[in-house]
């Protein structure tokens, strides 16, 4: 009896909802009763309690308590969500979110990627309008609601791509996404993002003399290494690609680096135009295993530089940055480096060293 669906009458309409092999860390009834969000609670109450024997409530109990894979699922009505074991649930039937301790920001590592909707938004299958779409190709999320997901990329139209990491939404059940940017913060990185990367303090610096000519793909003129990025700067092409050890094999990383060289000028004249060390800046993928960056790391592209500020901590530089920085991109912390990057969402993390 327990593995056929239950139907859960109401004045409005009937949910369905299929019994999972394996759920949750509470129990069945006590979350029908506490969560007042839950739609048709009062009807579910009443079924059950009328209509099952106290060791089917036991059962429904137990299987309850038995799971450690339940997330928080919060969506709208026109979506399924699909749990990692293949147990489909309707919209209207809400997880409790797990309880997340306070972080202290740049002192814990955070060992997974989420996401969080800070507004009532619309999750689809590509970057047009949502209007455009047809209902299978897209799925309304409330504010509030996290995902755990193990990739995030910029897309078109100020969009996000993400994956979702437990939990298929949609019919048929999908797992990839976009969603518009500004709807959404990314908090945490990937379990192997921890770059050992050492202060170069050997770079060229920028200077009359043209040392070092180098090629960079889509431009036909020479650039120099001591030559400044922006015109008038204060961070050269040395910097950004390591005395010309890694050179950009693709013009778009030439455009991150551009990209992120104006940034560091408005960092650099936000922190009184104090001298910044450049750590990391463009990495080319070899590097990039080598010191022990994310295999999806915005150095890749161009659009990232980890540096130190003379005279101000990391830590610091990180807690006044983030306001400032907002969602023009990623900021994370380290004992040692500040990270920032033009990826052009929020996103943040710490190292955890």
């Amino acid at each position: 009896m327990l593995n056929q669906p239950l139907q859960f009458a109401s004045s409005q309409s009937s949910v369905n909802w299929q019994q999972p092999s394996n759920t949750g860390s509470i129990q069945f009834l006590d979350l029908l009763r506490g969560y007042g969000k839950l739609p048709h609670q009062d009807a579910a109450l009443a079924w059950l309690q009328q209509q099952q024997s106290p060791s089917v409530l036991r059962e429904f109990t137990r299987r309850w308590q038995d799971d450690a894979d339940r997330k928080l699922v919060s969506v709208g009505k026109s979506a399924v969500v699909q749990l990692s074991n293949g147990t489909q649930l309707p919209t209207n039937f809400v997880l409790p979110q797990q309880s997340r301790k306070p972080e202290s920001r740049g002192t814990m590592p955070q060992t997974g990627i989420r996401l969080r909707v800070l507004s009532d938004t619309v999750f689809k299958t590509c970057t047009q309008q949502s209007y455009q779409l047809k209902d299978s190709e897209k799925v309304f999320v409330k504010a509030d609601t996290e995902f755990e997901i193990t990739s995030d990329q910029p897309a078109e139209n100020k969009h996000i791509q993400v994956v979702l990491a437990n939990v298929a939404l949609g019919t048929p059940p999908r797992k990839t996404w976009y969603v518009f940017c500004d709807h959404v913060e990314i908090e945490g990185s990937e379990p192997d993002n921890a770059p050992k990367n050492q202060q170069q303090s050997d770079l060229i610096k920028i200077n009359s003399e043209k040392i070092g000519p180098i090629q960079l793909p889509g431009y036909d003129n020479t650039v120099y290494l001591s030559e400044a990025i922006i015109t008038g700067g204060h961070f050269s092409w040395a910097e950004a690609t390591k005395n010309g050890t890694r050179i950009p094999t693709d013009k778009s990383i030439v455009e991150g680096i551009l990209k992120i060289a104006e940034v560091m000028e408005e960092v650099r004249e936000y922190f009184g135009n104090r001298p910044i060390l450049v750590n990391s800046w463009y990495r080319d993928p070899v590097t990039n295993r080598q010191v022990g960056g994310a295999t999806r790391s915005r150095h890749l592209s161009g659009d990232a530089v980890d540096f130190v500020v003379e005279g101000i901590s990391p830590m610091s530089v990180n807690r006044r940055l983030d306001s400032w920085w907002g969602s023009r991109g990623g900021l994370a912390s380290a004992s040692s480096f500040t990270h920032i990057d033009a990826r052009g969402y929020r996103a943040r993390w710490s190292y955890g060293f």
